[in-house]
């Protein structure tokens, strides 16, 4: 049986053009706000994926019903990435995400 977790990528179609050609096999390139929504909504809801990777613009204009189940969900964890319009100034960081996911602070020196 395999135990390996799946990434997926929710975004325009250059960026899920370039995940592909890294070898990541589930990528939905979903112009539409609301395809994109209903599809990361599937996504939380599949114990299959470990990482979804959504561009910031598509998390930013969300409905705030998904916006809090992707807050309160620790797996998958969501990732939001830069879109071609370029980043986000509010975008929570990775470091953040994983603390929040894990509980581990990365930022933390010993």
């Amino acid at each position: 049986m395999d135990t390996k977790e799946k990434i997926a990528v929710i975004a325009d179609s250059a960026t899920t053009t370039g995940f592909r050609l890294a070898g990541v096999e589930n990528t939905f390139a979903l112009p539409r706000q609301e395809e994109a929504e209903g599809k990361l909504s599937e996504l939380l809801s599949d114990s299959s994926y470990g990482i979804i990777i959504v561009t910031e613009a598509l998390l930013e204009n969300c409905d705030w019903r998904l916006k809090k189940r992707v807050e309160a969900t620790a797996k998958p964890i969501v990732v939001p990435i830069p879109d071609s319009a370029g980043p986000i100034e509010q975008s929570e960081s990775l470091a953040m995400l994983i603390k929040r996911a894990l509980g581990l602070d990365l930022s933390r020196k010993k």
